[in-house]
């Protein structure tokens, strides 16, 4: 597993998999965990930080629960610093699964997020494809994904299976078997802390990330390649009246050459997002917009849709991913809490 940028000083990383204390939250070919009891304790001064903090770098984890069977349930991926930050709430795009977009939430990592890229049910058809022009379609399947509500023919997807459990469910998994990571912060009971956490996502995942803050007050918001959720003046119906976070919590980052640039800009316009979209190569402007639109070419009009995010895009100085730089600001625009309450 690629480590690069999760060990530094001053900051531990912990990731969830396998076997926890004899209950098996992954599978069999899962490695063991052994979570450390003080993961906030500085090394001894005589040892290399990384010697010290690599055996604490840990896989990813699958949800296990008495009487349901997740799906899909690809593994999660689950990291902490020893700073009390907020939660990044990673959704992926259709058809793919957490462990795509590692350098990005590596990056969330560095700056002291708490990183949970959750699975969910996101595979078949895209939602764009399924909902075309069809207003309250985008409605009614993103809300049954996001809780259960709403099942068509579209989408159906039980309460038990939808983001909203399957989120609970795994911070209480992560609560229970890293007691010390501050992952209580984040729901009390059945109740979601929504202030404290920042939903994030790629294509569909980005798309449902602008769907919950839409319904819930969240600390920030960051869309990948989305929303894709407005063809020819037709845009979902949810985006017809005011969300209750507010726009300037919001950032967008799409590529020029992507093939739905036009679906997307178009969702952006109908958030009404701040300023125009913004032109950028590969490092952020001085003043961040909240709309961020890459020229450099990355491959062709589908490749375009994704190289700016996932692991497989282009790399630069020092192996680097070339858009780490402007993920990062993007998440220092809402790493500090909005006032919202939570």
């Amino acid at each position: 597993m690629r480590t690069t940028g999760l060990i530094r000083a001053g900051a531990v990383v912990l990731m969830i998999a396998g076997v926890v204390s004899g209950t098996a939250l992954g599978t069999p070919d899962d490695p063991p965990l052994a979570v450390p009891t003080d993961a906030a304790t500085p090394p001894a001064a005589s040892q290399p930080v990384a010697a010290v903090l690599a055996p604490l770098v840990r896989d990813v984890f699958r949800l296990r629960a008495h009487g349901i069977r997740y799906s899909p349930n690809a593994r999660n991926v689950a990291m902490r610093s020893d700073a009390r930050g907020p939660l990044l709430l990673f959704l992926p795009a259709t058809g793919a699964v957490p462990r795509d977009y590692r350098q990005f939430l590596n990056t969330a990592g560095d700056l002291g997020y708490h990183v949970l890229a959750l699975d969910y049910w996101n595979r078949g058809r895209s939602v764009a494809r399924t909902c075309e022009r069809d207003a309250n379609c985008y409605s009614d399947l993103q809300a049954n994904r996001f809780d259960g509500s709403h099942p068509t023919r579209f989408s159906a997807i039980a309460p038990e299976d939808s983001i909203l459990d399957r989120l609970r469910r795994a911070l209480t998994t992560l609560d229970r078997h890293d007691p010390h990571g501050g992952w209580g912060r984040f729901a009390h009971g059945d109740h979601v802390r929504w202030g404290r956490i920042v939903v994030a996502g790629h294509s569909q995942g980005g798309g449902e990330s602008a769907f919950i803050a839409h319904h819930h007050a969240v600390q920030g918001v960051l869309m990948f390649g989305s929303p894709v959720e407005s063809v020819d003046g037709v845009t979902a119906a949810w985006m017809a009246h005011p969300g209750v976070t507010p726009v300037t919590r919001y950032y967008a980052f799409d590529s020029r050459r992507d093939m739905y640039a036009d679906r997307i800009t178009g969702s952006w316009r109908a958030l009404h997002l701040p300023g125009r979209p913004q032109l950028l190569g590969s490092t952020p402007p001085h003043r961040l917009a909240h709309q961020l639109v890459t020229d450099r070419r990355i491959g062709d009009r589908r490749q375009s849709h994704s190289l700016f995010i996932t692991d497989r895009g282009p790399r630069g100085h020092q192996d680097s991913p070339v858009f780490q730089k402007v993920w990062a600001a993007m998440l220092r625009a809402v790493r500090q809490p909005s006032g919202i309450a939570s």
